[in-house]
């Protein structure tokens, strides 16, 4: 949860459409130092079979007047049908948990 935490964050653009992590990146070219907000929480592999589902519901999201429509259940259920994933129940709750993360920040 942490680590979609600190990419969301740093993934989210200005009014440019420059995100924070172009902006850091390009001080660290500058300066030849990384910026502490560029150092993250460590991805956590033993989980990215989900992170990668996320990505994958993420990407085909919807969106409304008001930005991107949050991940429905029945969103859920209709990935795992078409892909043949199978998520237990915590699973699911942790890509509700990410997708409020994400729908904190944007």
């Amino acid at each position: 949860m942490e680590f979609g935490e600190w990419n969301f964050k740093l993934s989210k653009t200005d009014q440019n459409g420059v995100s924070e992590r172009e902006h850091l990146e390009q001080v660290e070219r500058q300066t030849g130092k990384t910026p502490s907000p560029l150092i993250g929480p460590e991805f956590p592999m033993e989980l990215s079979y989900l992170w990668s589902a996320y990505l994958h519901l993420h990407n085909a999201r919807s969106a409304g007047f008001n930005g991107p429509s949050p991940i429905s259940y029945l969103e859920i259920k209709a990935w795992m049908e078409v892909t043949e994933n199978t998520l237990r129940p915590w699973e699911v709750e942790a890509l509700k948990r990410l997708d409020a993360a994400y729908m904190k920040v944007t």
